[in-house]
């Protein structure tokens, strides 16, 4: 019999219980990969959008608009871009590199080798938008990221978009789905981003406010402030925008849900990804969602929509956007399993990268114990433990522009920041921030292109084409039209082998020791006075100390342990070694050079002494 869900069934899931099923063990203490689709890949040129697509008034096309070639200077500006005038990121958003579906399918086997368990999508759904966060509806991949635009345009405008009987599977959505099982068949998870607060303007039932006004049947759909009246020359027709951004129109909601029928929409589209035959078994389906502005959604709406996913398939992952210690939405009476950890962020950043304004190691344990106190130890194992994203400069960045708040002052009105290429140096403390995300508590989450040393301010400059090694890149040359206000110079563009081989290395050392994926966490030294620090991973049997010194120079402490024999190895200089007690207990020494990392695997011999 096929468990065929229907919206009434989703209903009666949506109110039964006050709690919601645990985390999927597959989520525990996996590693994670984001991916803007857009400037991944581009393996199908012949699905590049065209100005149409990409300027919503026809009339506002320029001239020569065309394809930014991938390898190319991210700050030199096409014809088509000197014709706009004024400043670079006048127009940066109009710019479009081919990036979609077939080019991620191209690279998974890339993934793989670099240790992900896990893939995020950034939104995908059709929109205008190269981010996608202005869906134009919510049941079909953007036409562009696959193989047939045209054809899929067809498609779509002969359903009827609120009645699901009518949607059809266009090449775009079929595309995305051999996604899902190539990633399935490599042993990966894939979840996509559900941007449930608004849409674009041109969304379907928008679109048919904006032309039918009061008469409309989706009136109701969004937050009308009012309707233009055709008896006046004006258009009073306004409405309530993302943030007061016009273009993204917010559902109409109260304080406890969304309206009954964006809701029904919702709900159908979700589980069209998560089953997409229909037939009960979500095998076929994506592992997930990562929830968009998760907190302007009312929490009512979430725990009826988790209640739902959770009943297509148990094992789904619900990840929300949440930049606050939110324990309403991650907890067992919580609707998600997990969130995406910038506190996680925010503590490295202040204790790792920051130099003058750098806080304590005391300080710095006791931001993250805050974390771990705040969540169920299930929930903890699941958090997305990133260090930049779509929303914030990158890693490599960060460090090179140290003593800021998180994502603060990272754009062009900041005359200090600076936007070029980091040194030497500065990639070396970016490896050992990764070790950190590879040994710590929960689920690393890498930024695309992070891994090979891609730089870049704030969005949009954190979303430069991926550097692929088989490419070859256009210096990038930064100067006074950049709008930066240092940083000029001319830098070669190209995979930093040495930072990605130390990305391979730590996640593979994570990936095959069950305690740094799912371990208990004991902070074991906690220096009065220097970045130096180390904490235990326990599972079952199996035991790890991870050891940590920021400063340049040398930092050396004991470990007090009851064995009385001790051997070890450790696995960053791949070195094996044995201690002996000379009292009670064994004092297990470490010695860490400046600026460095030690992941030492015990192997205990015995506590009475043979």
């Amino acid at each position: 019999m096929n468990k065929i869900l229907t919206f009434a069934t989703f209903v009666f899931f949506a109110i039964q219980s006050s709690t919601f099923p645990q985390v999927p063990e597959w989520a525990k203490g996996i590693v994670w990969y984001q991916i803007f689709p857009e400037r991944f890949a581009n393996g199908d040129p012949t699905n590049d959008p065209d100005p149409e697509k990409t300027f919503i008034r026809v009339d506002s096309i320029p001239g020569g608009w065309e394809i930014k070639e991938w390898t190319s200077n991210w700050f030199e500006q096409d014809e088509w871009e000197k014709k706009m005038g004024g400043h670079f990121n006048n127009h940066i958003y109009e710019r479009r590199y081919g990036g979609d579906i077939q080019g991620i399918i191209d690279r998974l086997d890339y993934l793989k080798e670099l240790g992900i368990g896990a893939i995020y999508l950034n939104p995908i759904f059709e929109a205008a938008s190269l981010h996608k966060y202005d869906g134009s509806t919510f049941h079909h991949i953007d036409v562009n990221f696959g193989p047939d635009p045209e054809g899929d345009r067809k498609l779509i405008a002969s359903e009827t978009p609120d009645d699901p009987a009518t949607w059809k599977w266009i090449e775009a959505d079929k595309l995305f789905l051999e996604l899902v099982e190539e990633v399935h068949s490599r042993d990966m998870k894939i979840i996509i981003d559900g941007v449930f607060n608004h849409t674009g303007v041109q969304f379907w039932a928008f679109q048919d406010i904006v032309e039918n006004g009061q008469d409309s049947k989706y009136k109701d759909w969004f937050r009308i402030i009012s309707f233009d009246d055709p008896e006046t020359p004006e258009n009073e027709f306004d409405y309530h925008g993302w943030w007061g951004v016009k273009s993204l129109p917010e559902f109409n909601k109260d304080s406890q849900d969304l309206h009954r029928l964006p809701k029904q929409y919702i709900f159908h589209s979700t589980k069209r990804w998560m089953d997409p035959n229909n037939d009960g078994d979500p095998s076929d389906g994506i592992n997930g969602w990562r929830l968009d502005v998760a907190r302007e959604v009312p929490l009512g709406f979430w725990k009826s929509w988790a209640r739902m996913v959770k009943a297509v398939n148990k094992d789904a992952i619900i990840v929300g956007e949440l930049w606050e210690l939110s324990p309403d939405f991650v907890s067992a009476e919580g609707p998600f399993d997990a969130l995406m950890n910038y506190n996680f962020a925010f503590a490295v950043n202040n204790f790792m990268i920051a130099d003058k304004s750098a806080i304590s190691t005391e300080e710095f344990v006791e931001v993250l114990e805050e974390v771990n106190s705040t969540y169920p130890k299930a929930n903890l194992l699941a958090l997305q433990n990133l260090m930049s994203s779509h929303d914030t400069d990158r890693l490599s960045s960060m460090i090179k522009n140290p003593d800021r708040k998180f994502d603060h002052d990272a754009k062009e009105h900041n005359p200090s920041y600076n936007p070029g290429k980091p040194t030497k140096e500065e990639y070396e403390k970016q490896k050992l921030i990764a070790a950190f995300q590879m040994t710590y508590l929960g689920a690393p989450m890498i930024y695309y292109g992070d891994e090979v040393g891609m730089w870049g301010a704030d969005d949009p400059h954190d979303r430069k084409p991926m550097v692929w090694d088989e490419l070859s890149y256009d210096d990038e040359l930064i100067d006074e039209s950049s709008g930066f206000g240092t940083g000029y110079d001319s830098y070669e563009v190209s995979q930093n082998e040495d930072l990605l081989y130390w990305y391979k290395k730590v996640t593979s050392i994570r990936n095959q020791n069950k305690s740094l994926r799912l371990g208990k966490q004991r902070f074991l030294y906690v220096s009065d006075g220097t970045k130096t620090f180390a904490f235990e991973r326990t599972y079952e049997n199996e035991r790890m100390i991870c050891a940590f010194n920021l400063e340049d120079e040398e930092q050396m402490f004991t470990i007090p342990m009851e064995e009385r024999k001790i051997f070890f190895t450790e696995l960053i200089c791949n070195e094996d070694g044995s201690v002996a007690a000379t009292g009670t207990g064994v004092d297990f020494p470490i010695n860490l050079p400046g600026n460095s990392v030690r992941i030492y695997k015990i192997k205990t011999i015995s506590r009475s002494g043979e």
